[in-house]
């Protein structure tokens, strides 16, 4: 936890901020410095506006950060030139434009990567219809890129490969009118969180093939990996099956064997197995072999109607 901490704020506010005083506190001595450093400091926001979780900041957190750059470059318009042409040498002269450049490549390379996230791959997907209703949801995770989905990496390492089921799945939280899942930084106390105990809604027509409600609710950051997917319910949805994961301890509603409406009440997120903090997991796969679920293959989904990914908000 701790170091998903120093990261997130590493990448989302210490560099961003840094960045912004750059550009709007150096003396430029030509306008092509100028333009570069306003250059790397929007390829930079662009880059962590789409890979970034904003969780422990808000998601808006990034249309400040591009205001305050126009004024930042606006201020320092005013400068460019005012103390003449750099003098010192190689690394007066060079560097600057060196790194500005170098890190414009960096940003924008990584986020064609992501971006290619967006699509899904080819072959049959799964239209689904929200499990979550009645308030504004967030997706952490979710898409077709490692850079914005890391369940990608059950697919891409072979030791990881009974778990290839959920390469493509959606972690969702419920955020307030403030951009916010929880009252608080992180905190240990499960009500915070505003998903926790929000109903969990069939998202197709199906039936019930596996059920688990006994687990309990992990106090975050703990988690069980053992039970990697927590209190769950497996839905066979015609050429799908759907899980729905980390649910509350006793709160299924549902028992294997029956056959449940798209929007018939299945249970309420909870905080179980292999989960940090409340959130839903959800994902979509082919029959998974007898005995291990998770190990079928994974199936793009659509949310009505639309392709999620990270960053993406959702008010059914």
């Amino acid at each position: 936890m701790a170091e998903t901490v120093f990261i997130t704020i590493l990448g989302e506010v210490l560099i961003p901020l840094a960045l912004l005083a750059r550009l709007g506190l150096s003396t430029c001595p030509r306008r092509v410095d100028w333009l570069l450093n306003g250059i790397s400091f929007y390829a930079y926001l662009a880059l962590i506006s789409v890979v970034g979780t904003w969780l422990l900041a808000p998601w808006y957190l990034p249309y400040g950060y591009a205001v305050s750059g126009l004024a930042a470059a606006a201020a320092s318009w005013t400068r460019i030139g005012r103390y003449g042409p750099r003098t010192g040498g190689w690394a007066q002269s060079v560097l600057p434009i060196a790194s500005s450049l170098g890190l414009t490549a960096f940003c924008a390379g990584m986020l064609l990567w992501a971006l290619s996230g967006y699509v899904p791959p080819e072959g049959l997907s799964v239209g689904l219809a929200s499990p979550l209703k009645g308030g504004t949801f967030y997706v952490v995770n979710g898409g077709y890129s490692i850079l914005i989905n890391p369940h990608m990496k059950t697919l891409a390492r072979e030791s990881l490969s009974e778990y290839r089921a959920q390469s493509y799945a959606l972690d969702i939280v419920r955020i307030d009118r403030f951009g916010r899942r929880s009252q608080g930084f992180w905190p240990k106390d499960l009500e915070r969180y505003h998903i926790f105990g929000e109903p969990v809604y069939a998202p197709c027509a199906g039936k019930v093939a596996h059920v688990e409600d006994q687990l309990p609710d992990q106090t975050p950051p703990e988690s069980d990996r053992r039970q990697p997917a927590g209190n769950h319910v497996l839905l066979v949805c015609s050429e799908a099956d759907v899980l729905l994961a980390h649910l509350m301890r006793s709160s299924v509603e549902v028992t294997p064997g029956q056959w449940v409406e798209a929007g018939q009440l299945l249970g309420r997120v909870g905080n179980s197995g292999l989960s940090v903090e409340p959130h839903l997991h959800l994902h979509a796969q082919y029959r998974g072999p007898a005995g291990n679920f998770l190990a079928g293959e994974p199936m793009p989904l659509r949310i009505d109607g639309r392709v999620l990914v990270r960053n993406s908000r959702l008010t059914p």
